[in-house]
């Protein structure tokens, strides 16, 4: 499969984004220089390894999605890698079949057996939608999603998948047993995209406290809508607005943690909306895309992605990896 045929379409669908929010980039304040982050692996960005979105099992293995080649690979504690999944993003198809024109895999979500859920924006239309991939690696299509659809942050919740959809602007449920429909769960205005072209809405979506919360990177905020009695969608509200987020965690205290790729900055948001910025390039950063808490005696360590996108500018040489930052309080807990 030849991605260096994807890059310049990937260039193009995301510039617009870039020239959009680079005001917004600048506004974030500047806490002090981190102590104690480090790099747990580093990735080939010559085989288009870019680590999109990070999660962490119950047995502490680490579980990456590779944007750009559609695999999920596995960190066992020890630090051992492999692949769990190679997932059909498809590149070979073209003129690209689905509505961002490109080929690339969105977020990952884990439910408490250790499955792996994973949005997939194939390029060939029977296989766009929501993945799911077993702890032995067996891969099959959990939900089928419209053409139109351009699914990418996902939370597993009580049995449920949540995903953001970047183009449509909405956010669809669908459940993880496979036997249903997948449904829109809420189209709230507050997720809607800013109606200029190529720039992505919802992004990174997570659940805290009976709450989805849904990054929408064109218009600089965060939403928050509640899970109501018997699964409906409450009113949203925004959390917090004037930070462009790519994907985020919760600590136990509600303290967001959030990317902003390709602004290369790790940022804090406080329930009240203060905003610290915790990680900069200077500290090792290249172009951050998710962040997740590890579990048990790890807890208080947040790991982050740094995908190191080619489209976007970075550091010579690019340094896609995984990193580590203790920020002394320990994430939510784990489904």
């Amino acid at each position: 499969m030849n991605y260096r045929k994807s890059i310049p379409n990937l260039k193009s669908l995301f510039i617009a984004l870039a020239s959009l929010l680079t005001v917004w980039a600048g506004g974030l304040a500047q806490g002090a220089s981190a102590q104690g982050v480090e790099t747990v692996a580093l990735f080939n960005p010559a085989a288009f390894e870019t680590p999109e979105s990070v999660q962490i099992d119950r047995r502490g293995n680490t579980y990456i999605s590779m944007a750009l080649t559609g695999e999920i690979r596995k960190i066992e504690p020890n630090g051992t890698q492999s692949s769990l999944a190679f997932l059909p993003i498809r590149p070979d198809v073209q003129p690209c079949g689905n509505s961002l024109g490109v080929p690339i895999m969105g977020g990952i979500a884990l439910d408490h057996q250790g499955n792996v859920y994973a949005s997939l924006n194939s390029c060939n239309l029977p296989d766009l939608g929501v993945w799911k991939v077993t702890r032995q690696g067996q891969a099959s299509l959990l939900a089928r999603l419209p053409a139109n659809a351009a699914p990418n942050g996902i939370a597993y919740h009580e049995g449920w998948l949540y995903v953001a959809d970047t183009v449509l602007g909405l956010v669809w449920r669908i459940h993880s047993d496979g036997a249903s429909l997948p449904e829109v769960w809420t189209a709230d205005p507050l997720l809607t995209p800013v109606p200029l072209p190529l720039t992505p809405g919802p992004n990174g979506l997570q659940v805290f406290r009976d709450e989805v919360y849904v990054a929408v990177s064109d218009r600089a905020h965060i939403v928050a809508i509640p899970i109501l009695d018997g699964g409906a969608a409450g009113t949203g509200r925004v959390h917090v607005s004037g930070i462009a987020l790519d994907d985020f965690a919760f600590d136990v205290n509600g303290n967001l943690y959030g990317t902003t790729d390709p602004f290369n900055t790790l940022a804090r948001v406080a329930p009240d909306g203060t905003v610290i910025t915790l990680l900069t390039t200077s500290d090792g950063l290249d172009g951050p895309t998710a962040a997740a808490f590890g579990v048990g005696a790890d807890r208080k360590n947040l790991y982050i992605t740094n995908a190191a996108f080619p489209f976007f500018p970075g550091p010579n040489p690019r340094r896609p990896s995984l990193m580590r930052l203790n920020v002394g309080i320990p994430g939510k807990p784990r489904p």
